[in-house]
């Protein structure tokens, strides 16, 4: 079953269910149904946010496969019985039981989408180009990169994280996009200056020093004295 089908089929359940709940019947029955049914729609909610979320990703070209059969098994039964009256305990619990597997499976496969599209994504950005660009643009430029890693090493991921992480990779793509490639040499000398342990001011020629500073770089790197 796609993905489409068991979202629609799970608004329709809470349809059902709040029907179920407004119906009459005997008032400790309709207590037992309305505690079952609160239990119940709060699975479904879950359920629906991570589904949003995998077509979220899809429509970004991450790949996603959603486990939804799972969801399907427990909540078809469920609906049959509610259509011919109050489903019992065993009922309301099998169908939470299985919501919550799907939601629990769901999220995990979007994470694990996530984690590999957001590092596609990453990867396709020009990020070398960050020194060819003017001292103040490098700052703004450098803080969407922490921000972009820092999104893409999340441990969960909501619909308003896949947007803003494309606002911003769409903001650093674009200030990257008309930089010119840094030389082969102040790539290696910034290697080399952020390695451990940083080399020493002795380490460092002049030539080196003056490449720093034709790039407007030598206001990024520190000295800090031994023994201080």
């Amino acid at each position: 079953m796609t993905q489409r089908p068991v979202y629609e089929m799970a608004l329709q359940l809470q349809d059902r269910a709040r029907q179920l709940s407004e119906g009459a019947a005997g008032e400790k029955e309709a207590a037992r149904v309305a505690s079952r049914i609160s239990e119940l729609t709060a699975r479904l909610a879950e359920l629906r946010r991570e589904v949003t979320v995998a077509l979220a990703l899809k429509d970004q070209g991450a790949a996603v496969v959603a486990s939804l059969p799972a969801a399907s098994d427990g909540l078809e039964p469920f609906t049959r019985r509610a259509e011919n009256g109050w489903p019992g305990d065993q009922a309301f619990n099998t169908a939470k039981r299985k919501v919550q597997e799907a939601a629990t499976a769901i999220r995990e496969e979007n994470l694990a989408a996530w984690v590999e599209w957001s590092g596609r994504r990453l990867a396709a950005l020009p990020l070398a180009r960050i020194p060819m660009l003017p001292p103040q643009e490098q700052a703004s430029a450098r803080s969407r990169r922490v921000d972009l890693e820092r999104a893409a090493s999340a441990k969960t991921v909501t619909t308003g994280d896949i947007t803003l992480f494309m606002t911003k990779w769409e903001s650093l793509a674009e200030s990257l996009r008309d930089a010119k490639e840094p030389p082969a040499e102040l790539l290696a000398l910034l290697e080399r200056l952020d390695s451990r342990p940083a080399p020493t001011l002795r380490d460092i020629t002049d030539q080196e020093i003056a490449l720093l500073r034709e790039f407007a770089m030598d206001g990024q790197v520190s000295l800090t004295r031994k023994g201080a």
